[in-house]
């Protein structure tokens, strides 16, 4: 199984190196999608990925697995949710609808979050929106009672305080109701009011934050593990969003997940009333998950399998913005190409702190530092002393370090750019990221853990693990420098990570070049 897997994970990677843009079915397209994307037609067999992952991590089985951190964040963590499922349609009736229970920890009455997945399901999609649509600027939807009809007997499992807040009491509260057979039959039998295909409804908590937004491409993972029909995603699966929020970050992820289908949201698109959808997927609620809900008060030093294959799954939808995914065709190289080149990159909030100036919350105010402009030409200055002492500056001085490495040091204020491609091009080639804590820090998840590093600023906020706990989950190397800012303490910090992060970085590149060369392709 595992060997099938790395092949197709193999195929995948060496569909990059064309990058040339297709549009869908040769059809001409505004926006048109890269080639790896659109011959990778089994994207959606995620347990593909979590084979290569497996076998990577614990290397080939030669190393065992933590079963306490597997229970928590592993495949017995995704194989506990997939299993404590409950009906809510009752047998008999001519649709189904069935719940899976995230994992729950001692979070008082409110149970994890369910994923849920229904057949023959009519929808009244204008009705469900409610004040999303007829009041703007409302977040969440307000469903009609009646507005989501199923052909079967309701058993609700699960108190409304079980579920408040979590988008699932809408649809088992406030829409579902039981509707006749004949009615169901009727509109699921006609093929202008139905669709065939999966669709996967989603409402979204606040996709302009990287960290929040990131849990949902993290549960619609895990809704492609769990959903039993997987033949019916060989066909694609089209991604709906029933709220009232604004498009935000990953918008170019979510349309490359979609495809051959278009992302749709419901309230600039709503559906013709009484559609049937055969087969629907409604995502669970973020913020109810694996990385928020349950462990940032407590630091793991788990590596997580579920984690560490969704973040490598992203990384190759995104692979076209990926420099360590692409090979340069055949005539076309570097001078020097036992060099690597690494970059320091220090997350700046400076400008969104200026625009919003009396508008930012306590929590936002309190992790404001007084001194960047001391830090940034301190950690500048802190690259070009280290780069200095390289021998690829200085070949004549005995004492010179002999790791080929050098770096690169960048200021990003992350609001200024676009996430695909400016943000995402510049953080993949990031090797030491530097941060004060926020959700700045999540994009440590696009660095590439074998060769890179993560340095937080707990300024205010100790006690915080949300992104140590994620570094550790996808095997990143993790510094954390408390509350310190001093611009000369953040300095050595930097060159201590820059010692180890280089080692790695050459070591790594040594292989890869060893290889090409014996392949006699260098």
């Amino acid at each position: 199984m595992r060997v099938v897997a790395l092949a197709a994970l193999g195929a995948v990677v060496a569909l990059v190196n064309g990058l040339v843009l297709a549009s869908a079915q040769g059809n001409p397209a505004r926006f048109p999608v890269p080639e790896h994307v659109v011959k990778w037609t089994d994207k959606l067999k995620v347990q593909n990925i979590m084979d290569v992952m497996d076998a990577e991590i614990t290397k080939n089985g030669t190393q065992a697995v933590d079963q306490q951190c597997d229970s928590l964040f592993g495949k017995g963590y995704i194989n506990s949710w997939a299993n404590a499922k409950k009906e809510i349609c009752k047998p008999g009736g001519g649709s189904t609808f069935t719940c899976h229970e995230h994992p729950n920890t001692n979070r008082g009455a409110n149970i994890g979050s369910l994923f849920c997945h229904a057949t023959n399901l009519v929808l009244d999609s204008t009705d469900f929106l409610g004040e999303v649509i007829t009041k703007p600027g409302t977040r969440y939807p307000t469903p009609k009672a009646g507005s989501a009809k199923v052909a079967c007997d309701i058993d609700r499992p699960y108190t409304r305080e079980q579920v408040a807040d979590q988008h699932t009491d809408r649809w088992l509260y406030d829409a579902l109701a039981t509707a006749p057979a004949a009615d169901v039959n009727a509109a699921c039998a006609d093929p202008r009011r139905t669709v065939s295909y999966p669709v996967y409804f989603v409402t979204r908590m606040d996709p302009t934050n990287a960290y929040h937004h990131f849990e949902e491409v993290m549960n619609f993972f895990a809704a492609m593990y769990i959903y039993p029909h997987k033949e019916l995603l060989q066909q694609g699966i089209t991604i709906v969003a029933f709220d009232g929020a604004p498009k935000g970050f990953y918008l170019e992820l979510w349309r490359r997940i979609a495809y051959p289908f278009r992302i749709r949201f419901l309230r600039d698109r709503p559906y013709p009333p009484g559609t049937c959808f055969k087969n629907a997927l409604i995502a669970s609620m973020p913020h109810r998950s694996m990385y928020t809900h349950f462990w940032p008060g407590v630091k793991s030093m788990c590596r997580s399998l579920y984690m560490s294959s969704v973040v490598r799954w992203t990384h190759m939808l995104m692979a076209d913005a990926r420099p360590e995914l692409y090979t340069w065709p055949d005539g076309q190289h570097r001078q020097n190409e036992d060099t690597v080149v690494g970059r320091v990159t220090w997350v700046s909030r400076r400008h969104f702190e200026a625009a919003n100036q009396g508008k930012m919350n306590s929590w936002q105010v309190q992790r404001m530092l007084s001194n960047e402009d001391a830090i940034v030409p301190v950690l500048s200055n802190a690259v070009m002393t280290w780069n200095s002492k390289s021998c690829l500056r200085n070949p004549g001085d005995g004492g010179c370090r002999k790791v080929p490495v050098y770096f690169e040091f960048a200021t990003m204020e992350l609001g200024d750019h676009r996430w695909y491609p400016e943000q995402l091009q510049q953080l993949s080639r990031t090797s030491v990221l530097m941060a004060v804590h926020g959700a700045g820090v999540f994009n440590e998840i696009w660095l590439r853990p074998s060769t890179s590093s993560v340095i937080e600023v707990l300024h205010n906020s100790g006690g915080n693990h949300h992104y140590h706990n994620i570094a550790s989950f996808i095997g990143l190397p993790y510094h954390d420098m408390g509350s310190a800012h001093d611009p000369n303490m953040l300095a050595a910090k930097l060159t201590e990570v820059m010692d180890s992060t280089a080692l790695r970085m050459a070591e790594e590149h040594g292989r890869k070049m060893a290889a090409l060369r014996a392949a006699g392709t260098a």
